[in-house]
């Protein structure tokens, strides 16, 4: 879904402007060329009630909070996906000719990536490689 920055943030849009604005900087320092990132925001939540019994099928009443994680990102052909948080050292690397568990990334966001990417393709989609550079308020 495509919006508008004034219609994410309201009357806020001014003040969200640096974020973007450290994204394709962090972006660039990182990856090289900027042209054609697009950018992607993800709401923070908070659960108001079942906290954590949705990962055992339960139920949860939850609601999005107007804290957001944004990511600059631009597709590759390389079938490698980099992805590298302003919050963290380190850079994510996933190769996406292996979509098998490794051991060595368990319990990281690698091991994430690669599991949903893995899903994805068993289902039937698409999936390529890109960069992001993201960062969080959450």
């Amino acid at each position: 879904m495509k919006i508008t920055f004034d219609e994410l943030y309201g009357a806020a849009a001014a003040q969200q402007a640096p974020r973007y604005d450290s994204v394709v900087r962090g972006f660039e320092e990182y990856f090289g060329d900027s042209t054609g990132v697009s950018f992607f925001s993800a709401p923070g939540r908070t659960e108001v009630g079942g906290n954590h019994t949705d990962h055992n099928h339960g139920r949860v009443l939850a609601a999005a909070i107007n804290l957001d994680i944004i990511a600059a990102a631009k597709k590759t052909d390389t079938g490698v996906i980099r992805l590298k948080s302003a919050e963290y050292e380190k850079i994510d690397v996933i190769d996406l000719s292996n979509l098998e568990a490794v051991e060595s990334e368990r319990e990281t966001s690698a091991s994430v990536i690669r599991g949903i990417c893995a899903r994805c393709a068993a289902l039937g989609y698409k999936i390529g490689g890109f960069d992001a550079f993201t960062t969080t308020q959450v």
